[in-house]
């Protein structure tokens, strides 16, 4: 498995551009296994999301870089969204099988904030109770619980839809539904709130 995401990461780190138009990746932290890893596993999963979510973001594995060490960022955040710089920086010296999720999960703060997601009064009643599973996320420093809820779920939805689908089955439908209508959040709303269930 370790070999065959090293090839992906030959293959691809020769251009530093996923697959999918308008998003770029940029290794920081050089050739090394995590690093090689972490790019690998991003480049991947990015293949797998809609470009709409991803369009025009730049992904930095960059372990030392100052956003990490900024107030309020915890020293065990293993990746950060940065709204104004509409960029993604992961660390690959925590934890790099696991740069997919977190790369997912980034992204998920990424489209609550810039789709409007805040403003969807049906995913603020499903994060009011979310089931046992997404109840226990806290929100880092400087963001909302109901967005930490978010990118949790988006993660999930991505990375493993059968956990979301069993602990928060509602929060599955609501990022089906999202993720099959390209983020728009009116549209998902209204398809949500007169969805019947299967």
């Amino acid at each position: 498995m370790v070999a065959a995401t090293i090839l992906i990461f030959v293959v691809c780190s020769v251009f530093s551009v996923s697959p999918v138009a308008g998003f770029r990746l940029e290794n920081r932290d050089g050739s090394g296994t995590e690093a090689a890893l972490a790019e690998a596993l991003v480049l991947q999963q990015s293949t797998k999301i809609r470009e709409e979510f991803i369009e025009n973001l730049t992904v930095y594995i960059d372990s030392r870089n100052e956003v990490f060490k900024r107030e309020g960022v915890s020293g065990d955040v293993s990746g950060v969204y940065v709204p104004e710089e509409n960029a993604v920086y992961i660390r690959s010296d925590r934890d790099p099988a696991r740069a997919d999720e977190v790369f997912v999960q980034q992204v998920g703060y990424r489209v609550y904030h810039t789709m409007g997601l805040g403003e969807s009064k049906a995913f603020a009643a499903l994060a009011e109770d979310p089931g046992t599973y997404l109840a226990r996320i806290t929100a880092p420093p400087g963001e909302e619980r109901e967005a930490a809820i978010f990118a949790e779920a988006f993660m999930l939805y991505h990375t493993s839809p059968e956990v979301l689908k069993k602990y928060a089955p509602e929060v599955h439908t609501y990022m089906d539904l999202l993720v099959k209508n390209g983020g728009d959040r009116a549209a998902v709303d209204d398809l949500y709130l007169h969805h019947q269930p299967e």
